[in-house]
């Protein structure tokens, strides 16, 4: 550990936390929301600290490490060669080129993994102001990282202000996404890009706020995701749909109405999400949807071999087609939202993930009761936020079960659907809420007339 790592992470942190309190200080006295603002960004913070830690000195190495050292590799060939640096980092390099980035690093990606390679991209100029220290740049990536989710969390105030609380806890608050999405990872700026994904279609599409910052975080959002991670854009694509439109479902009165058109609102929203997917299929490359099913079939059949030391799932082996992966569903829904439980548990990692999971399962299945079905769609199209939510929790839930059967990876994947889940979790508890209580002082009016 040289002198950088030592001094620079103090000073970064206290100049950040001098900016973000003159901040939310002053935009504070215009919403008091902002209260929640800085106690987010300390925690995420930590979290990013308490990753590299956790891969440094537990792990003894990972991806965080091996961004890291790419990441490095580039600001080392931009002082001393800039020539080159400009051809890797902006230019189409080829297989060949490999000795061009000359690095002294354990390891470093390379084009042959180009989305890896586009991350470490992401992380070099941050590297290059930090000094190449490793927990410098951790909080600064979890600093920038955390607007995106401070967005998310603005856009489900705007919509339930009486809520802010419980999303504190849902969006802000929750520890495996504190943990995972917030030091120098692929996840971290995934999470936070499908965060600006939905705050951009919020105030663009939905409150029809025409203004160029949005739309400008949205295609920044959709640019990041394409380039990184795909399969998160592609399930937010039929949440979105949806969710434009029962934009006409919620000015529909009718509780029978709502009853009757939703499942088919959900239908037509899944169908059209998939022929999109279906007719991209060209320009998608190894995203589009047919080698999707394959390499998800693959990626599962691989990630539950004897060499991966018990730390695995099986949801069943299923047919590469998407009847296949139908067919298994169910088992990767739930794999994804409530694994590993304590069943599950090999190290003090999982294990700390099984308290949240147990939290969320009970959650869910209290609700699950208490709903029942003609309630939970009578619900779910009051707000076109809860249904995106919904509906993208389980596509996002879906397409990640199928493809994982390793503990170690799922629980860092994830991450992105988990506030979203938990979020709609809290709106359905809470219009549950109120109806009983518009029922309860109804029967009290009787009663007295009586």
């Amino acid at each position: 550990m040289d002198i950088f790592e030592i001094l620079l992470p103090p000073l970064y942190f206290v100049v950040i936390v001098m900016i973000a309190l003159r901040y939310s200080s002053k935009r504070k006295k215009m919403d008091p929301v902002y209260e929640y603002f800085m106690p987010g960004l300390l925690l995420k913070m930590f979290g990013g600290i308490a990753l590299g830690l956790t891969y440094f000195f537990y792990y003894k190495g990972g991806d965080t490490i091996n961004y890291y050292y790419t990441a490095c590799s580039f600001v080392d060939l931009l002082l001393e060669r800039p020539d080159d640096f400009m051809y890797l980092y902006f230019g189409n390099p080829q297989f060949s080129d490999y000795s061009l980035l000359n690095s002294k690093y354990e390891f470093t990606y390379w084009i042959n993994d180009a989305y890896a390679f586009f991350v470490c991209k992401c992380f070099t100029p941050i590297l290059l102001i930090c000094f190449k220290s490793y927990f410098t740049a951790a909080i600064v990536v979890a600093t920038i990282c955390y607007l995106g989710v401070w967005r998310l969390f603005l856009v489900f105030i705007s919509e339930f202000p009486h809520l802010k609380k419980l999303f504190v806890w849902s969006i802000l608050y929750v520890p495996s996404v504190i943990f995972w999405g917030s030091g120098l990872m692929k996840d971290s700026i995934t999470f936070s890009s499908a965060c600006m994904y939905v705050h951009g279609f919020y105030w663009f599409f939905t409150q029809k706020r025409f203004k160029i910052k949005y739309i400008l975080a949205l295609i920044l959002a959709v640019y990041l995701l394409i380039s990184i991670k795909p399969y998160i854009l592609f399930a937010l694509l039929p949440g979105s749909i949806l969710w434009f439109l029962s934009l006409r479902m919620a000015k529909v009165k009718s509780v029978l109405l709502k009853i009757i058109f939703a499942p088919a609102l959900v239908v037509l929203g899944i169908t059209i999400g998939l022929y999109s997917l279906q007719q991209l299929g060209d320009s998608l490359g190894k995203y589009s949807m047919d080698k999707v099913i394959k390499t998800a079939s693959g990626a599962q059949q691989d990630l539950k071999q004897a060499y991966y030391a018990g730390n695995s799932f099986d949801i069943g082996n299923y047919e590469p087609t998407p009847a296949g992966m139908l067919s298994v569903s169910h088992k990767a829904i739930f794999a994804t939202l409530f694994r590993p439980t304590f069943l599950d548990v090999r190290n003090v990692v999982m294990f700390l993930c099984a308290i949240e999971n147990t939290f969320i399962f009970g959650f869910s299945i209290y609700l699950l009761f208490k709903l029942k079905v003609y309630r939970f769609f009578a619900f779910i199209t009051d707000s076109p936020l809860l249904l995106f939510s919904f509906i993208f929790s389980l596509f996002f839930a879906f397409s990640v079960g199928v493809s994982i059967s390793n503990f170690g990876a799922l629980v860092r994947l994830k991450i992105p659907c988990i506030p979203f889940f938990l979020s709609s979790l809290v709106i359905l508890n809470d219009q549950l809420n109120q109806a009983n209580s518009k029922t309860y002082r109804l029967s009290r009016k009787f009663d007295r007339e009586e």
